[in-house]
């Protein structure tokens, strides 16, 4: 990964964790560390091997040192970057390098690139922040699957892909069932039905963007995969009570 164009920068024992911001042209690279990106806003287009998925939202990415990776952003973007440095204790590999976080971790991402780029945190926070993040980008790796294969892999799809005109249909083969049985399944499991399910990835993520982005509501409404801006209230407004312009002027400091 780019080592250049962060915007602030701390070390740690072990660990480099620093916020930084990519050109668009990209790059090709390989490092003798491990490297693991977090999404603050924009998106990154990144592929490792033959893995390849987009960086954005609550879905971050793990590079082994060693592996050759090509990535590329789209417009203005800032990425959480956690170097593990030679000699540091690696996190458990993860059968992909692609992996989705949790509230927790997202408003801990958040919180290290405001620190980082206000330079509020003395040595001893910044060491404590960064070990807080190692650690639980540990346990994601280390914790099974939640969820049996089918429906982790229809999940995983959802979050990837929410903001396309993604179909059940298509979800249902993600998953490697027919549509049937995906649904029974998937509602059995997660007690919601896929369409229930791919509507609250896509207002997760609406959310994010009213909350840390002065983006129209209009344009945040087709990024996240709703076909307009009313769609977008009509779901906010039936799902979590309250609406897009509501949600963010409550979160207006």
């Amino acid at each position: 990964m780019v080592r250049g164009g962060g915007d602030a920068e701390m070390e740690t024992v072990g660990m480099r964790l620093s916020l930084r911001s990519y050109p668009e042209r990209g790059g090709t690279h390989v490092h003798g560390f491990q490297q693991v990106v977090l999404p603050v806003d924009g998106a990154m287009d990144i592929r490792i091997g033959d893995a390849s998925g987009s960086v954005s939202g609550r879905r971050g990415v793990f590079i082994g040192g060693g592996a050759r990776h090509v990535f590329q952003v789209s417009g203005a973007s800032r990425f959480i970057v956690l170097d593990m440095l030679p000699g540091t204790s690696p996190p458990t590999t993860p059968r992909s390098p692609f992996f989705a976080f949790d509230e927790s971790l997202a408003e801990l991402t958040c919180y290290a690139a405001r620190e980082l780029m206000s330079g509020g945190l003395d040595a001893e926070g910044e060491i404590h922040l960064a070990a807080l993040i190692a650690g639980k980008i540990r346990r994601f790796f280390a914790r099974p699957p939640r969820w049996p294969g089918p429906v982790e892999r229809a999940l995983a799809l959802m979050r990837e892909r929410h903001a396309e005109r993604l179909s059940i249909a298509a979800v249902a083969r993600e998953a490697g069932l027919g549509a049937s049985r995906f649904h029974e399944l998937f509602r059995h499991e997660t007690g919601r039905t896929p369409g229930e399910m791919l509507a609250e990835i896509r207002l997760d993520r609406a959310e994010m963007l009213l909350e840390r982005t002065r983006l129209p509501i209009a344009e945040i409404a087709l990024r996240v995969g709703f076909s307009e801006q009313s769609a977008l209230t009509r779901s906010l407004r039936r799902r979590r009570a309250t609406t897009p312009g509501a949600f963010r002027r409550g979160r207006i400091a």
